[in-house]
């Protein structure tokens, strides 16, 4: 288990410095460590960076669980691409405002990248070139289908992999290898790409280690239906059915998310070797891994791609209890094995039975607890907040996910006594009224109680930790507010900002006091 820590969530997206072109990037995360270490929180968690495809903006729907998505590579020092060119595309996306047009942005960055590979290409330097060979020699696992499988989607205008030619489609050896020369330049493009954006991933990660600093990564449960692993391992995927969520407080209906079903049977017959690639990808870029949708690992609750009864209900598979958790402990176990050094943390929320959570605890596995759903007595008149310091060591407590809304807005939308009851059971009853609005005193004291709770780690969304009320996503809805959310102002300005600047001494001084951050900075190296 980790340290004692406090980090941050923030999606990469969300980060906001001067130097990007309208949506957060890889360079922007050393500015982003310190102003969190200012704050006492050693850990910066993110969403997943997997490539999505043009349009879509769920991290959680990847084109590749792979790649890192291109628009994240930071352009500052890239061949070929200087201030004049950095300057008109950030002005053409226009990077002040609070919604960046997502299509604008995507095409602005990926010209700018392509621009770096022909100055690159015409350059021929060997240094380069040998450096770009090592990554995808390292890499071979994936590097090559992922960069023909890019290359292909753009021969066929975007379309699915499964109306592609029957050749192309089925992975004929003959056809992809005939694909493969004639696609070669936009092949080796789509891998200098992965090799730019993974060499800057590992400046990153070298300056957090130096900085005593934590990088928190999220592995999505599924890639997309429409991706280069299900086109690369199609019969390690059910695809008559697709993944969803059963009903919940979020969704009535339960949710349909498009995933493609695993063949989880199948997989464990070939090792998981997809899953295990996945992991050791993760490991070598993460301290902290967390496993998204983990109940669906045990039991995967789906639906019929195809039904003449768009409310045709959902199914779990396995059926049986002890299958699904002699599944669940068997591909949980690869997952650690696979890890490594990398700290293992279980998105237990939603509808997980409580002899998941057993599980996961019986393999020191950390699952989440969230602040306003830990009760007893669920449903009963005797209903009430349980105390943080009832909360285990091997778990994170927080106050929501990037699916929730931020605290100042869950307290705006309370009854009276349901704050009552929270202050009651975090021991701040006669210090705030249930009454008044979430002021700064009452938001630094409820988060004091959440981090002087034994568990391990806290994790808090970054618009928590400023009262800030923005989303980054509502579960079951679309539009341009979800996978969006900036930072109200660059981390240049934050930093010169004195009332964030006050606000970032409290939380410094709560991560002290709580033991999660030391006062020898050197101490947390």
């Amino acid at each position: 288990m980790l340290p004692r820590s406090a980090g941050v969530l923030i999606p990469l997206f969300s980060i906001r410095t001067r130097n990007d072109i309208g949506r957060g990037d890889i360079q922007g995360l050393p500015a982003m460590i310190d102003f969190a270490l200012s704050a006492g929180h050693r850990i910066i968690q993110l969403l997943p960076i997997d490539e999505t495809a043009p349009g879509q903006l769920s991290p959680y729907s990847a084109l590749s669980v792979l790649a890192i998505d291109p628009t994240f590579i930071g352009v500052q020092g890239l061949p070929g691409v200087g201030r004049v060119v950095q300057g008109r595309a950030r002005e053409t996306v226009g990077k002040d405002r609070r919604v960046v047009p997502w299509q604008i942005m995507r095409r602005e960055k990926i010209a700018l990248l392509e621009r770096s590979w022909k100055a690159t290409h015409a350059r021929g330097g060997r240094e380069d070139g040998d450096a770009l060979d090592r990554f995808t020699a390292d890499n071979a696992d994936w590097i090559h289908d992922y960069a023909l499988f890019r290359a292909l989607k753009e021969r066929y205008n975007w379309t699915s992999w499964e109306t592609w030619s029957a050749e192309i489609a089925r992975r004929d050896p003959a056809a992809l290898e005939a694909a493969r020369r004639e696609l070669a330049d936009q092949v080796e493009m789509f891998s200098y790409f992965q090799f730019l954006a993974h060499r800057q991933w590992n400046d990153v990660r070298a300056y957090a280690k130096s900085r005593g600093a934590l990088l928190g990564g999220d592995l999505a449960f599924s890639p997309g239906r429409d991706s280069a692993e299900v086109w690369q391992h199609q019969g390690d995927f059910d695809l008559t059915r697709t993944v969803g969520a059963p009903p919940d407080g979020f969704n009535p209906r339960g949710q349909r998310w498009g995933l493609p079903l695993p063949n989880w049977w199948k997989m464990g017959e070939g090792g998981f070797k997809l899953l295990r690639t996945r992991l050791r990808h993760a490991s070598a870029m993460f301290d902290l891994i967390r496993i998204d949708h983990v109940v669906g690992l045990y039991r995967t609750f789906n639906f019929p791609l195809q039904s003449s009864d768009p409310n045709a209900p959902g199914e779990f598979i396995p059926k049986e209890e002890d299958e699904q958790r002699r599944q669940g402990e068997f591909i949980m176990r690869a997952i650690k094995e696979e890890a490594g050094q990398s700290q293992i943390i279980a998105e237990d929320l939603g509808t997980v039975p409580p002899w998941v959570r057993v599980s996961l605890t019986a393999m020191e596995i950390p699952g989440y607890k969230v602040l306003q759903w830990e009760k007893t007595n669920w449903g009963q008149p005797e209903e009430r907040y349980l105390s943080p310091a009832t909360y285990p060591e091997v778990a994170l407590a927080t106050t929501g996910t990037h699916d929730t809304e931020p605290i100042t807005l869950w307290w705006r939308e309370q009854k009276v006594r349901e704050r009552a009851d929270l202050l009651t059971a975090l021991g701040l009853a006669e210090r705030f009224s249930p009454r008044a609005m979430l002021d700064h005193d009452a938001r630094f004291a409820i988060l004091e109680a959440l981090y002087a709770s034994p568990a391990a780690l806290t994790i808090i969304p970054v618009q928590d930790l400023f009262g800030w009320s923005a989303r980054v996503n509502r579960p079951g809805t679309v539009g341009d507010s979800n996978w969006t959310y900036r930072l109200p102002l660059s981390l240049e300005r934050m930093r010169r900002s004195r009332a964030i600047q006050a606000q970032t001494s409290r939380l410094r001084a709560i991560a002290i006091d709580t033991r999660r951050f030391p006062v020898d900075p050197a101490a947390s190296k």
